[in-house]
Order: structure tokens, then C-alpha cells, then sequence
């Protein structure tokens, strides 16, 4: 008779029959690993008739830019799945067409080993998610730190726990050759037979023997394809009892025997445990593997980087290179102040010209991130005056220097600046160099208030090269996303949605995941302008969102700020009031700070007086022009303060005059009649039930009760699959429901079945 799966597995599954998301963490013996409790979870998920989808544990899969958890889905697909997108929306949205015919049970092994882009969709999806019957069950190792992000989330549901059990040490160490168990303990948990064999320069023949005692005694177990320990304990035992010189050179031993196409990760994985005496070959792949991970997983990126820099020297360059490359990924995520750290803890001394101006241009490139301009301009000088470089890096370093001019309005410096950088581009052959200048000098343009000739350049850069994860670029410039940012400033505005909706399409398929929210932010603007204020909002909402799962900083003060200054404009103004209640303009003014400065203004009251003194003191043509025409009115106040600001728009006035928009908002500014929109949700508008549902969300409850899935209503109603998400969330909140379910059932109820929106 079949053991009994312990209540918990029963229980946690059964949950999903009232339709709603639940989690099961079995915390894993570092003995046993628990598989029993894993196989319980399948039985009873299969007696249940749940779909099952495993991820098991492979230790290697910690440097893997792969998602196995969007693999294993392809595998038991009932649709195509599509190319585009985040890999975490795909995996959303096929766990969503799977639920939609029954509940699904996720299985994660083992949080500590998972791949990085699995653990960045547990990170994200179980939340917007949580109205599908799905079960997240995952295994957590005793003392790893690796999924305490994931766990956070997951105990937003219901959440069960299986604790770990001390069973009784059966292990029998067969009296076999040691050599075979140590190499086979450094290869993993479980092992390719060939593998172990190639490293010991044997046979697999030779080796049938000790294998087969080795299964006899119950050292090791069948795993299919591979062989494993049946107590993993035995062989982190054997791994421990290695010398540390002989741990490093079976490493590398095994490294070199799994270079071949398909088991790169796995090689990676263990030449950062190796020697230091990595060849240029094997230096290659890390930093192949490193690329990999940047676009998908900066964070996993640079902790890998931070590991193979600690097999060299601290002056080796091979030990910068590798900071700088961690550096720079930290400062594409929420942890600027570590990845400045990193940087600013080097000493310079010894190092060559090239590998300290590399140094320096990131370490200027992370305090421009973090609004530090000043600080970025000394990192660049002193770069520059450093005889040693090559003129590939002397072009980056004159361009984060002329952004930098631009950025603290220095624009007559920044221009200077340009006509060295053009003498420069000459001598470069790289494409990505001339679409980098070409964009600057669009934004110098713009930064002029010379809207028409920015334009021109942002379109020529548009169409001339076409950026990949393989040759970033900040998300503002990003051609397409910058293009339809001067469009906002100008006549074209209304060609800006269709654009904004293809390019942020193309640049999630090109890997710019960590884009998305400032794809957001400007599509918010976008509808802003033409009066949509219901969708405005919620595109703010969901690039605020969209951050804070990707853990980025960087433009959410921007995104609060466009988000405040919508609900202001719809009525909701205490909500406003709360978006910026913590928003600060510091002495050193960031790029985003007018943005700051504009919600404050347009909130009036005390928040404007807090407000104005910045805008009084740091205005000028740049920092005016980030702001929309339509906001420019708002700004103007009476008295001699208002000085600077008057003066900026006398010199936009000059060279802007062939745009209608810019010539409209500059009259308005002499009158000082800001735009209002009709204020909406105000004035005892219900806040529950579904006359509280704005028109988006209605249409995307009538959508979802029709059937149709988060990527058929964003594709419908030309959103994002985000923005459908957002308004989702609202349309629970403001029904108090969690599920799918609960909704069709109060639509069908109210007689609304969604059929007559699609006949539109």
C-alpha cells in the first residue's frame, strides 16, 4: 500500500478548487532533499487531474540564462507560444491558458539552484497571478539566502509549509575506489557517467563495475539519463574532504570536458570554482555567459561577474574588468549604492590608463543614474586626462561628459563638446557609436528647444541601426522610445501611441527588459495628453509596478510624479497628495527633478511652495524642455522670481516657433492659464462596486469574462499585457473579489457577458 501524502500536499491543492492561488514550501532536508514530497505533491495533483509542471534541481542552472520553467511549459503547451515579450509574461501567460482547463501545480525543486530568470518570474508573477487556480511548491535549502525574495512573495497567498524532517542516517559508503565518488561529487549531485569517466582519462566500460556497487549499496541512484547520489549529505561530505588546490583543478578538469554546444552554463559553473589560470577561450565563455545574463537578470549577472573576479589579483585586470562588468549591472537594478561602492572601493594605483578610465566611465555613469552629475563630470575629467586610452573609450567618455553638460544645463558646453565628439565619430567604424552620437545629438537639440531639427535626427537614428541587449543603451535613449518622447513636445503627438505600443514590443523581444518601465511612463504621458486619464493613470500605475518587481529605482520618482499629476487632473487629489509625500528636490539637481517640481506645483498649496524655490533656482531651456508644453503654463507664477523661468521660454520661443504646440503653451504662459482637464472621480464618485469601474476597466472585465486571456485584451484593446494587468487588479479590488471565476459569475449575474463590447 502507497504511503499517505502528509495533510499539507492534500490540502494545499484542494485550495485550488475555489479558484484561487495557493503555496507550498518544503523546507528541504540537506540529507534526503525530500523527494518524497515532491512525488506526493505529483500523485495528488494527478489524482486531482491538476496539470504538473516540474523544475527540478540542477545545480548548474545558477549561471543559466535559460528559463526551464518556460521550457517545461512548452512541453505540455496546448497553444503556441509566443516569441515576443518578457519571458516572465510568457510564462504568465501560458500558465494562464493552461489554468483556464484546470489548476496547475508548479513545482521548483530546489530555490537555491533554480535558473535566475525562473526566480525572477516567482518573483513577479504569483502576485498578479493569484486569481488562477495555480499552486506554487518550492523547495528551500537550510541556510540559503537565494529565495528569500520569492518566499516573501509567495506568503502573500495562502501558504502552507511541510517542515524539514531529521530521518535516521541510513548511508552505506560502498568500499569502492575513492577516486571515482570524488570526481563524480565534484561534477554534482547527479552526473553524467561520460563526463566522470573523460576526467579520470578511463572508460565508461572500466567504470561499470564500481557503478554498479555503487547502486547496489545505495551510494547512488538511477536518474534516468544520469546518475545521482541517494544522499546528497554523502556527497557534499566527500566534497568537503577535498583539498582546496585539488577541489579547484577537478573543477577545471570538469569545466574542459563540458565545453561543447548546449552545456555552456554548465562549464561556466564550474570554472568560476577553478583555478586562476583560466585561458583566454575559457574567459570568453564566462563572458559570454555574463552577456547572457545582463539583459534578463542584471543582479545574477553581477554577482557572477563578482566571482570570477575574485580568482585574480585585485590589480589583475582580468579582476576590473570583471567589477566594472558587475558594477555596471548592479546599476541597471535598485542597487546603485552598492554598484557605486564597488567603484569608489578600487583603488586606482597601479592600474593601467585603460582599465582606470573604464573604471571611472562606469563609476560616472552610476552617479548620473543616481543625479550625481557633478561627481560623474570628476570621474570622467580625470579619465580623460589619462594619456593611455584608446579612442574607442575616449569617444564614451566625451559623450557621458556632453550628456552630463546637458544634464546640469550647461548646454553652450555641451555644444562645444559635440563638434569634438563629430571629429571623433570619424575615426570609429562601429555603427552602434554613430547611432549613440546620433541620438545625443538629438537630445542636445531638443535640450535647445530646437524641437523640429531633434526630431529629424531622432528619426534618422531610428531607422539606421538597430539596438540589441548586445549593445545597450539607457532607456531614454533607446531610438524609438526617444523619438516618441520629442513627438510629446511636438505638432506629431498623435503619432506617438502607435509607435510607443510597437517599440516597447520590439525592445522587450530585443532584451531590454529593464526599459519597460520608462516604456510606461511615456505611454502615460502620451495618454495624458490626448485626455485619457483612466488609462493614463493606469500606465503610470503599471510602470511603478513593473519596477518595483524588477527592483529598479531609477524612474519611479518620474512615474509618481507623471501618476500624481493625472490623478490631480482626474480629481483624485488626496491621492496625489500621497504619491508625493515623500518626493525631495535636492541641491543637485537629477533629471528627473522638474518632474518633481511640476506634481508639487500642481498640487498647489504647500507643495507648491515647495515646489517653486527649485524651479525658480534651477529652470532653464533644458530642464523645461522635459516637460510636455502643456505643463508649461502651470509653472509661471507673478514676481520677480519667476525671472529665470520667463527666460527659458523667451529663448524656446526663438527657435520653436514652426511648432503650433510650443507657440500655444508659450502664449498661454503670459496669461498664465494652465491646462485643467475636467476633473473626473471626484464629487462622491463610488470607490466600490461596478459603477466604480472606470470605461478601460470595464472593457477588460468584459473581455475576461468573454474568455479572452491578458495577452488577447492587450493585443484587443492596443495596451500592454501589464497595462491589462492593472486594471485587472483594479477590477478585483473595486468588485472585492480574487479570481476569474468570481468575476464572470457577478457579470452574469448583472447580465453583462461582454459579448456586445467585441460586436463593436
Amino acid at each position: 500500500m502507497p504511503p499517505v501524502p502528509p495533510p499539507k500536499v492534500a490540502e494545499a491543492l484542494r485550495h485550488l478548487e475555489v479558484g484561487a492561488s495557493a503555496a507550498l514550501v518544503v523546507e528541504l532536508d540537506e540529507r534526503t532533499r525530500d523527494a518524497d514530497a515532491f512525488d506526493d505533491v505529483r500523485a495528488v495533483a494527478g489524482d486531482l487531474g491538476f496539470a504538473t509542471v516540474s523544475v527540478a534541481a540542477v545545480e548548474t542552472d545558477e549561471v543559466s540564462s535559460r528559463s526551464r520553467l518556460l521550457e517545461e511549459l512548452a512541453t505540455i503547451a496546448t497553444s503556441a507560444l509566443h516569441e515576443d515579450g518578457l519571458q516572465s509574461d510568457r510564462t504568465a501567460e501560458m500558465l494562464e491558458a493552461l489554468s483556464r482547463s484546470r489548476p496547475v501545480v508548479v513545482i521548483i525543486e530546489d530555490l537555491r539552484w533554480t535558473d535566475p530568470v525562473t526566480l525572477q518570474s516567482l518573483r513577479t508573477l504569483p502576485e498578479p497571478l493569484r486569481h488562477l487556480p495555480i499552486c506554487w511548491v518550492v523547495g528551500v535549502s537550510p541556510g540559503s539566502r537565494r529565495g528569500d525574495r520569492v518566499l516573501s512573495v509567495l506568503r502573500r497567498l495562502k501558504t502552507y509549509t511541510l517542515p524539514r524532517h531529521d530521518p535516521t542516517d541510513q548511508r552505506v559508503v560502498a568500499s569502492m575506489p575513492l577516486a571515482f565518488l570524488q570526481v563524480a561529487a565534484v561534477v554534482g549531485v547527479e552526473f553524467d557517467l561520460d563526463v566522470v569517466a573523460r576526467v579520470l582519462e578511463r572508460t565508461v566500460g572500466s567504470l561499470l563495475g564500481e557503478v554498479d556497487d555503487a547502486l547496489q549499496s545505495g551510494v547512488l541512484a538511477d536518474a534516468g539519463p544520469r546518475l545521482r547520489f541517494a544522499d546528497p549529505s554523502l556527497r557534499t561530505d566527500i566534497y568537503a574532504g577535498l583539498s582546496d588546490p585539488v577541489r579547484r583543478a577537478l573543477h577545471h578538469d570538469v569545466a574542459r570536458e563540458l565545453r561543447r554546444p548546449g552545456s555552456e552554463s554548465d562549464a561556466v559553473w564550474h570554472l568560476i570554482r577553478s583555478t586562476r589560470h583560466l585561458s583566454e577561450d575559457e574567459l570568453a565563455l564566462i563572458r559570454a555567459a555574463i552577456a547572457r545574463l545582463s539583459p534578463v537578470a542584471p543582479e545574477d549577472a553581477a554577482e557572477l561577474a563578482l566571482r570570477v573576479s575574485r580568482l585574480f589579483d585585485p590589480y589583475d585586470p582580468h579582476h576590473i574588468e570583471f567589477v566594472t562588468s558587475a558594477a555596471r549591472d548592479l546599476g541597471n537594478t535598485s542597487r546603485v549604492g552598492e554598484a557605486l561602492a564597488l567603484v569608489e572601493q578600487r583603488r586606482t594605483a597601479g592600474l593601467s590608463d585603460q582599465d582606470e578610465a573604464r573604471l571611472r566611465l562606469v563609476a560616472a555613469h552610476l552617479h548620473q543614474a543616481a543625479g550625481d552629475d557633478a561627481d560623474a563630470m570628476d570621474h570622467v575629467d580625470r579619465a580623460l586626462a589619462l594619456p593611455g586610452t584608446d579612442d574607442q573609450l575616449r569617444i564614451a567618455l566625451l559623450k557621458t561628459r556632453a550628456v552630463g553638460h546637458v544634464n546640469l544645463g550647461e548646454v553652450d558646453a555641451a555644444t562645444r563638446l559635440s563638434e569634438v565628439l563629430a571629429e571623433s565619430i570619424e575615426l570609429s567604424d562601429d555603427p552602434a557609436v554613430e547611432l549613440s552620437a546620433g541620438l545625443f545629438r538629438s537630445q542636445l537639440a531638443f535640450s535647445k528647444g530646437q524641437v523640429s531639427t531633434a526630431l529629424e535626427l531622432a528619426e534618422r537614428a531610428a531607422h539606421s541601426f538597430e539596438v540589441s541587449a548586445a549593445r545597450p543603451l539607457p532607456a531614454p535613449r533607446i531610438p524609438e522610445l526617444w523619438l516618441a518622447t520629442v513627438m510629446l513636445s511636438s505638432d506629431r503627438a498623435s503619432e506617438a501611441s502607435e509607435l510607443l505600443l510597437a517599440g516597447q514590443r520590439q525592445a522587450e523581444r530585443r532584451g531590454f527588459v529593464w526599459s519597460v518601465p520608462y516604456w510606461h511612463t511615456v505611454r502615460a504621458i502620451e495618454r495624458w495628453l490626448l485626455e485619457e486619464l483612466d488609462d493614463a493613470a493606469a500606465e503610470a500605475e503599471t510602470a511603478i509596478h513593473v519596477a518595483d518587481a524588477l527592483e529598479i529605482a531609477r524612474y519611479v520618482p518620474m512615474s509618481r510624479s507623471v501618476l500624481s499629476i493625472v490623478e490631480a487632473d482626474r480629481g483624485n487629489v488626496s491621492r496625489a497628495r500621497r504619491l508625493m509625500a515623500d518626493a525631495t528636490l535636492p541641491a543637485r539637481p537629477r533629471t528627473y527633478d522638474i518632474w518633481t517640481a511640476a506634481a508639487l506645483i500642481r498640487l498647489g498649496g504647500s507643495e507648491a511652495q515647495a515646489g517653486r524655490p527649485w524651479l525658480h533656482r534651477y529652470a532653464n531651456t533644458a530642464r523645461i524642455m522635459s516637460l510636455p508644453p502643456r505643463l508649461w503654463p502651470m509653472l509661471v507664477a507673478d514676481g520677480p522670481e519667476s525671472g529665470p523661468l520667463r527666460r527659458a521660454f523667451d529663448e524656446i520661443a526663438h527657435v520653436a516657433s514652426d511648432q503650433a504646440v510650443v507657440v500655444e503653451a508659450l502664449k498661454a504662459t503670459t496669461r498664465q492659464q494652465a491646462h485643467r482637464p475636467q476633473a473626473r472621480g471626484a464629487g462622491g464618485a463610488p470607490a466600490t462596486g461596478w459603477d466604480s469601474l472606470t470605461a478601460s476597466e470595464l472593457r477588460v472585465a468584459s473581455l475576461v469574462v468573454a474568455g479572452h486571456t491578458n495577452r488577447a485584451i492587450a493585443s484587443l484593446l492596443q495596451v500592454s499585457i501589464h497595462t491589462v494587468g492593472t486594471h485587472l487588479r483594479h477590477v478585483f479590488t473595486k468588485l472585492d473579489i480574487n479570481t476569474r471565476v468570481e468575476l464572470t459569475r457577478l457579470a452574469l449575474q448583472r447580465n453583462e457577458t461582454g459579448r456586445g463590447l467585441l460586436e463593436e
